[in-house]
Formats: structure tokens, C-alpha cells, sequence
């Protein structure tokens, strides 16, 4: 064999060298961070405000949407006299305590003794949910007139 062939030879099987060293390598992917669990097993809350309503504990759902944002819903169900339209805060609570996220949403013209779905949206929570205080306030929902014409 002539010195050019085997410089040839070597410098065309380098390369397939190179790559079957490297099947056997160990490539490190970075993971997924750990999160905590979104909420408790259970949690239970608190109802505040002068809303003449009550919102059924059993029926509440915590849940993160596609875009990461928290979605809340609840059934509430109004005891005033007339027709109300209805906004709820809740304050979500870590097992410290602490805050660790806002709710807000609500309800418009809901029937006396009706029950309605009511969505609540914020931001992800900063841990997992251990308990949890809504604020219902209500005000009398303007009754539609016709005008005169």
C-alpha cells in the first residue's frame, strides 16, 4: 500500500470514527423543574362579604388553562329578594398562611334562588392551594324598561 492510499484511507474514516466513539456518551437534557401539586387533597375556605349569596363549597374546581393562567369555578346561588348581579375575590392561601394568588370574576343578572356557574381567573399560583377565602358582593341588577317610542 502506498502512504498517499493510507492517508487517504484514514482521513476518509475519521469521521466514522468520531461518530461511533460518540454513540456510547452520555448527553445530560436539562428536566423539567419540580412543581408542587396545584391544590391540597382538600381545601377548605371561607365566605365573606354582604352578597346575598352562597357559593357550595363541593362544587369548586381548580384548574390551569392552556396559556398557565389558574381558573376557578364555582356554583353560586343567590338568596336575595330580586334579580343581582354579583362579583367574587378569592384569596388564596399556601399551608404558611400566605397568599399565594388572587381570583376574580362574577355573575350578572342572576335570578333570586337561582344557582349559576361562575368562572374566576388569575394568574399561576406562587404553591400549592391549601385554603381559600371568597368575598361575594352583590348590587340589585337593573330591571330592563322599554322606551317609550
Amino acid at each position: 500500500m502506498s502512504g498517499a492510499w493510507r492517508r487517504s484511507t484514514v482521513l476518509a474514516l475519521a469521521p466514522l470514527a468520531l461518530a461511533v466513539s460518540a454513540c456510547g456518551s452520555d448527553v445530560k437534557l436539562p428536566e423539567a423543574p419540580n412543581t408542587s401539586p396545584l391544590k391540597a387533597s382538600t381545601v377548605p375556605i371561607t365566605q365573606t362579604g354582604s352578597g346575598l349569596a352562597t357559593i357550595d363549597p363541593s362544587s369548586i374546581t381548580y384548574s390551569l388553562d392552556a396559556a398557565g393562567s389558574l381558573v376557578v369555578k364555582l356554583s353560586l346561588t343567590s338568596t336575595a329578594a330580586g334579580t343581582q348581579t354579583f362579583a367574587i375575590r378569592g384569596s388564596l392561601y399556601n399551608d404558611e398562611g400566605s397568599i399565594i394568588d388572587d381570583v376574580t370574576g362574577g355573575s350578572v343578572n342572576v335570578a333570586p334562588g337561582s344557582t349559576t356557574r361562575v368562572v374566576l381567573n388569575g394568574i399561576p399560583p406562587d404553591g400549592t392551594i391549601s385554603s381559600a377565602r371568597y368575598e361575594v358582593t352583590g348590587t340589585a341588577a337593573p330591571t330592563p324598561t322599554l322606551s317609550p317610542g
